[in-house]
């Protein structure tokens, strides 16, 4: 598949796809990581926050960085981010206990309506008969 041109989700510039950002983005992000990896060796005990205070680099892009896999949070004892939902500070995933929860008991809900749903269209003619195949 030839590479293919589209515009960098962070500066919005043309470039050609080899990656999800453009050269120089990938570039000014790796200079970055660098910056948060050194910080993080001389002062393992600094929160997220000290991390982007004393680097300038932001708390998303840290929080990426952890994601992603390329920071190992059992190194850090003190660094936590954002969930994604409330803000509250947690150590993995990408959502708290809390949050999550939450979003399995809507997901149990929803799955619930949409099974009665399909049931009630497999009792009418012209529904659809999935159950009986």
């Amino acid at each position: 598949m030839a590479p293919q041109l589209g515009n960098c989700s962070r500066c919005r510039k043309l470039y050609l796809r080899i990656r999800n950002i453009c050269d120089e983005c990938y570039q000014k992000q790796e200079e970055n990581f660098l910056k948060v990896a050194a910080y993080l060796r001389e002062y393992p005990g600094s929160t997220i926050q000290e991390v982007s205070d004393e680097t300038l680099v932001s708390v998303v892009e840290i929080r990426q960085f952890i994601l992603s896999g390329r920071i190992i949070m059992g190194d850090f004892p003190n660094l936590t981010y954002p969930c994604e939902t409330c803000g509250n500070l947690i150590r993995t995933g990408k959502a708290c206990k809390s949050c999550m929860a939450q979003i399995n008991q809507l997901d149990q809900h929803t799955g619930k309506e949409k099974k009665e749903h399909s049931h009630e269209k497999g009792n009418k003619a012209g529904g659809y008969i999935t159950h009986y195949l």
